[in-house]
């Protein structure tokens, strides 16, 4: 067994392809680690280690003080988020809003969803050389939320606009530039879901804010645990599902064999999705801290000691998945780590699940001429979720 291999992820290159160097890692051992001496998890056992032993916890407001975020609005707004907390605050948290997030709430929303997509679909056919990032992936998520949230539609524009500030916040590097954005989105978004929250205590409907609105009533939750839960969601299902969409339909045109086995029967777009979302996890990494003095993974941890979860390594683990950097949509299911796991679990694993699903199928279903422009295309560096910078495609519509 040699050293830990060393990984630079501040250099930009590393972000176009880093599964190339998690399998040099692997080839090092079980753990990696960064420049700065952070332990990397590579190992799908190892994340289920991490995810549910006590001796590790949520970084909560540490992961934006780590960037230089320790005071301000958008420091204010995560340390009362589910993500800044574990233990009985994270659960009160979390059952005020489960259920919202269940079947009979989501699965309704399918049949207007692919509705919506193949309108978007035929406008698109107009360009000849359109834009999944910016044209559908980025439209889907926001028209999906909207319609779970019950908003009016015309919101859409307004809250895309304040969520591309919010992404900068958790951006590493940060820049002055980007925080001042994040700052300015978290309150501007946040102003929005106060007008919403007095608009549903008037006039309470079958939807999640409603839901809160009455965990509130009964003493759950405080009004601005409310809001950050509210702002939570709507920048949580729109930018990973963004993700997952592109990067689900570049793998799809990238393979048109394994595209057409996925359209040939409705029931084969699941799987198939799920093997997109293995391969390229919409959420590409994460961090645990050590709560405890504890030797785990072969690596002495002192308290408040990081661990960086490589989520990209642990989908491709050879222990867990027969030839792993092979993608290939009829291999049999096993559970993967794009939605983490264990008491954190992505709560809205369904809904994002339902937005990759009909994207996929609508746009193998209406477009069965399309062709990649670029067959690599290149990748933002820095940020946690898997974002292209776009995915240029020629598109010839045949309606339904």
């Amino acid at each position: 067994m040699t050293d830990p291999l060393t990984v630079d992820l501040g250099n930009a290159d590393f972000w176009q392809d880093p599964n190339a160097v998690w399998r040099e890692a692997r080839r090092h051992g079980c753990t990696a680690r960064t420049v700065q001496g952070e332990t990397i998890l590579l190992d799908a056992d190892d994340f289920d280690t991490v995810h549910t032993d006590n001796a590790f916890g949520q970084l909560g407001v540490a992961a934006l003080e780590r960037l230089g975020i320790c005071d301000g609005p958008f420091h204010a707004w995560r340390a009362r988020t589910m993500a800044a907390h574990d233990g009985a605050v994270h659960d009160r948290l979390r059952g005020s809003l489960s259920r919202s997030f269940n079947p009979r709430r989501v699965e309704p929303l399918r049949a207007a969803l692919r509705a919506h997509a193949v309108d978007v679909l035929a406008q698109m056919a107009h360009n000849d050389r359109p834009d999944i990032v910016a044209d559908y992936a980025s439209d889907l998520p926001l028209w999906l939320i909207c319609e779970f949230l019950g908003l009016p539609q015309s919101s859409r524009h307004e809250i895309d606009a304040f969520l591309a500030g919010t992404e900068e916040g958790f951006t590493d590097p940060p820049t002055t530039e980007g925080r001042r954005r994040a700052e300015d989105g978290i309150v501007a978004l946040s102003r929005y879901v106060e007008e919403l929250v007095a608009e549903r205590t008037r006039s309470p409907r079958e939807d999640l804010v409603s839901d809160l609105v009455t965990s509130e009533s009964t003493g759950v939750l405080s009004r601005e645990e409310l809001v950050a839960l509210v702002v939570n969601v709507i920048g949580g299902s729109v930018g990973s599902s963004r993700a997952g969409i592109a990067n689900s339909i570049l793998l799809m045109l990238q393979h048109p064999d394994q595209a057409e086995w996925a359209r040939s029967a409705p029931e084969r777009i699941r799987p198939a999705v799920e093997e997109c979302l293995r391969y390229h996890p919409p959420f590409r990494t994460g961090r645990r801290r050590a709560r405890e003095a504890t030797d785990r993974f072969g690596v002495h941890f002192e308290p408040g000691d990081t661990v960086l979860l490589a989520r990209q390594a642990a989908n491709r683990d050879p222990a867990r998945w027969t030839e792993p950097d092979r993608f290939d949509v009829t291999r049999p299911e096993q559970r993967h780590y794009s939605f983490g796991w264990g008491s954190h679990f992505c709560l809205g694993n369904a809904l994002a699940r339902l937005d990759i699903q009909v994207a996929v199928s609508t746009l193998l279903e209406q477009c069965d001429g399309a062709q990649l422009v670029d067959n690599h295309p290149r990748r933002i560096p820095f940020t946690a979720d898997e974002q292209l910078e776009s995915l240029v495609i020629t598109l010839p519509v045949r309606r339904s």
